[in-house]
């Protein structure tokens, strides 16, 4: 054992005197000894103060060709004991990739023969300091230049003639991809225009990454990419369509890309594999769903589905990411189709594929969103065990990849009465304005504020959000579109707005059985029950229902038979909603019936219904519905009175501001008064911003 010592770890001021000698600038020799006295000796000090002193010295003289960062000065430190070997030119063509192993850097450089030259080489680089080996893959490691160091070498290597940077970006881009390094394989090869790569690898991406179509992992860098570019590669006009549709900002941009990804037919690169064509297929399906040709997606999502059941068995075995997201996107437009069956199929399908517990999560979301708002509520909670709580990543539940998740639970909260609780599963998320499922959480988010009683402010933000431009995501004609349109019709006719409500329940639309429960309501609350039961067969007839929309329109219906004294077909048509909704499934269509109506339905289950049955009505349902209120019919000047009396407290002030006497005033307060049926200035406010009349 020996002891080190200072003496043993610093430079006598004879072998500091050498150092200068040989790295410093000419005629700085007799600056040895003060260098000496300030480091001590310490080699590393020492140079770093030569360093030091050099660039002061460049800076004294002008701008020359260093960056005065500390960096910079060790990265050209080194690029000057390079200079002195044979290694440079090695160096300089190996730096391209960010790491490399000996069968690139025999590729890239012709400067060794072979990979036991090249472990030499590196080897020995490694010893002088310029890098280092590290673990890449089991049983594999790769060598990584200091980054000072490559970072000055690639400056230099921008300098070689095109072809050269061509070809060495192309090598590099294709290795990383091969080596599963994808974000840098991407972004070497889109930094190089090497746009066929770049697609290749971002398909790689896709296939092989848990929803990385919903991250930024690559948007920074397909922001780059040009146009024309794009138009030849759809898979990249994909991924940057997405980018946009995530920013508000953006989103308006969002179609040009989804336009191009729409029209894919086949992968733009040699020799596609099933993964590559099982993409090519969903970023159809998504872009058609996202510009909302709905009807479109929905073909397209049967082309994929039969391309998807022909791939070979290893195939599919291999798609362990690839094939639950493919197949649950899948569903997601047969559901929006109006292929219930279908959609619930291939979900199933999908969660079965889900080992992984990440995966299973967002896989799993999907049946308990789309199960729950379609009414199968004993499904949804069978999917929702699934879920693992400790599966998602910091921050996930709250974001995109649980927005079917969230949207699920407040439906199954609704079906609980718990209209608070329901409103309130939003509050906390990162996609309230930018997810795709934009119609099923505004259906929930309807549904809950009606329950609450704020059904009209309600409305009013939903119909602001319809009428913006670009629209909200996934509106065009759909099964959630359509339930979101009589959704928005019945918290109309629970503020007592006909005329809103009909205006919706007019709309054209290939699934108007999402309409009929709002239209079957407002024949009940216009006192027609004899029309509304009329209607029922028509109503039921109707195209895209869902289980839910049916046990909705059936109580509806059960409510105008026992209106009309047909208590036995009241008593059928029970037993019908409780077949659509089961004895322990969705309750939410008893929040339609007025007070009296259902009273008058828990006499006749009382009467003739089964025990089942009347455990179904027993619910706390709140009173939301009211028999038809008179329309309010106030005068040009009436509605001018109204519109003041926000901004002036007194009859005095009021008379001022609208140049009238009080007595004109007094008049007309009386007439708004008895119209709206109430009593006070603050009554008559809410009143007024209840009817939408303000």
């Amino acid at each position: 054992m020996r002891l080190l010592t200072e003496d043993d770890l610093a430079f006598t001021l004879e072998e500091t005197r050498d150092l200068v000698a040989a790295f410093g600038a000419p005629g700085t020799t007799d600056a040895a000894p003060g260098l000496h006295a300030a480091t001590h000796g310490y080699p590393l000090a020492l140079r770093a103060a030569m360093l030091a002193r050099s660039q002061e010295d460049q800076a004294r003289a002008g701008p020359g060709r260093h960056d005065p960062a500390w960096q910079a000065l060790v990265a050209e430190d080194l690029r000057i004991q390079l200079e002195r070997g044979a290694s440079y030119s090695f160096v300089l063509a190996t730096s391209v990739p960010p790491y490399l192993d000996a069968d690139l850097a025999v590729e890239l450089s012709d400067q060794v023969s072979g990979p036991a030259e090249v472990k030499e080489m590196l080897d020995e680089l490694e010893w002088n300091g310029f890098g280092r080996w590290i673990p890449f893959a089991p049983g594999h490691q790769v060598f990584q230049y200091v980054e000072s160091l490559r970072d000055a070498m690639l400056a230099e290597a921008r300098l070689r003639p095109p072809a050269e940077q061509r070809r060495a970006a192309e090598l590099s881009a294709a290795w990383l991809h091969r080596h599963g390094s994808y974000e840098a394989a991407l972004e070497m090869a889109v930094g190089a225009g090497l746009f066929g790569i770049a697609a290749r690898v971002y398909a790689a991406v896709v296939v092989t990454t848990q929803d990385a179509h919903s991250t930024s992992l690559v948007d920074r860098h397909l922001a780059s990419v040009p146009s024309q570019a794009l138009t030849q590669f759809p898979a990249l006009a994909f991924g940057r369509g997405l980018a946009c549709f995530r920013d508000p900002s953006l989103r308006g941009a969002a179609a040009g890309y989804f336009e191009i990804s729409a029209r894919w037919n086949r992968p733009r690169f040699p020799n596609p594999t099933a993964g590559e064509y099982l993409l090519g297929h969903v970023a159809k399906v998504v872009s058609l769903r996202l510009l909302g040709r709905v009807g479109e997606s929905g073909r397209a999502a049967a082309e994929a589905l039969a391309f998807h059941d022909r791939m070979p068995d290893a195939d599919r075995e291999r798609l362990s990411f690839l094939g639950p997201m493919a197949l649950r996107h899948l569903g997601y437009s047969q559901f929006l189709a109006g292929d219930l069956a279908g959609a619930r199929a291939t979900i199933s399908r999908a969660v079965a594929m889900a080992t992984d517990p990440v995966v299973r999560n967002h896989t799993a979301v999907y049946a308990v969103g789309l199960g729950a708002v379609e009414g199968r509520t004993v499904e949804a909670r069978s999917a929702q065990a699934l879920l693992a709580p400790d599966a998602w990543r910091p921050g996930e539940d709250r974001s995109y990849a649980n927005a079917l998740g969230r949207i699920g639970d407040a439906v199954l909260r609704l079906d609980d009465f718990d209209f608070a609780g329901a409103a309130a599963a939003f509050d906390d998320t990162t996609f309230r304005d930018t997810t795709e499922f934009w119609p099923l959480l505004t259906w929930t988010l309807l549904h809950a504020h009606v329950g609450l009683g704020s059904a009209a402010a309600e409305a009013r933000r939903v119909e602001e959000q319809l009428r913006r431009r670009p629209a909200p995501p996934v509106m065009g004609d759909s099964v959630a579109a359509a339930a979101v349109r009589g959704a928005l019709a019945a918290a109309w006719l629970a503020t007592g707005d006909r005329a809103r409500a009909t205006t919706l329940l007019r709309s054209r639309t290939r699934y108007a059985a999402q309409l009929a429960p709002a239209t079957a309501l407002a024949s009940l609350l216009a006192g027609d029950a004899a029309g509304a039961l009329a209607a029922l067969p028509d109503l039921e007839a109707r195209p895209g229902h869902t289980p839910r929309s049916l046990a909705t329109l059936l109580v509806l219906g059960a409510a105008a038979a026992a209106r009309t004294g047909q208590e036995e077909a009241a008593a059928a048509l029970l037993e019908r909603v409780l077949a659509q909704a089961g004895a322990d499934g969705a309750r939410l269509h008893l929040l339609y019936l007025p007070p009296e109506d259902l009273a008058a339905l828990r006499r006749t289950a009382a009467e003739r219904g089964t025990a089942a049955v009347r455990a179904h009505l027993a619910a706390p349902v709140p009173a939301c519905f009211v028999a038809a209120r008179t329309a309010v019919a106030l005068t040009r000047q009436e509605r001018a009175v109204l519109a003041a009396l926000v901004h002036h407290t007194s009859r005095s002030e009021l008379a001022a501001a609208m140049h009238l006497s009080e007595n004109t005033v007094k008049t007309h307060l009386q007439r708004i008064y008895r119209k709206l049926g109430v009593r006070s200035r603050k009554a008559v406010l809410e009143r007024a911003i209840e009817l939408d009349l303000l």
